[in-house]
């Protein structure tokens, strides 16, 4: 039987529990539901979070319903990938990207 391993829906009730207070790094998608880049990036996102369950949290938030967090941390257009590491944000990304170049965020 194979396990689906899934994303984190963020928002801004739950960013600070999910997000900052991860003792894992953390992988943040910005996306909205209209963005057919972000939909491409869909089994690449679920891919990445599979592969590195252990080692990175991967989550997603909904730039039209979480404006305010998307303000915060300069998104302008989606998909955008931001690694935080110990709460804090080290790198970003906008666009269309593969599984390794999701993971060069974290070096």
């Amino acid at each position: 039987m194979q396990v689906m391993i899934m994303t984190v829906k963020v928002d801004e009730e739950n960013f600070m529990y999910e997000v900052i207070e991860s003792p894992l790094p953390v992988l943040v998608e910005f996306y909205a539901l209209w963005c057919g880049k972000c939909a491409m990036m869909e089994d690449v996102v679920t891919e990445f979070a599979a592969e590195n369950e252990d080692r990175i949290k991967v989550c997603q938030i909904d730039s039209d319903r979480s404006g305010n967090l998307a303000e915060k941390f300069g998104v302008k257009k989606v998909p955008t990938f931001v690694a935080f590491r110990e709460g804090k944000p080290v790198r970003s990304a906008t666009g269309v990207l593969t599984g390794k170049a999701l993971g060069k965020l974290f070096e």
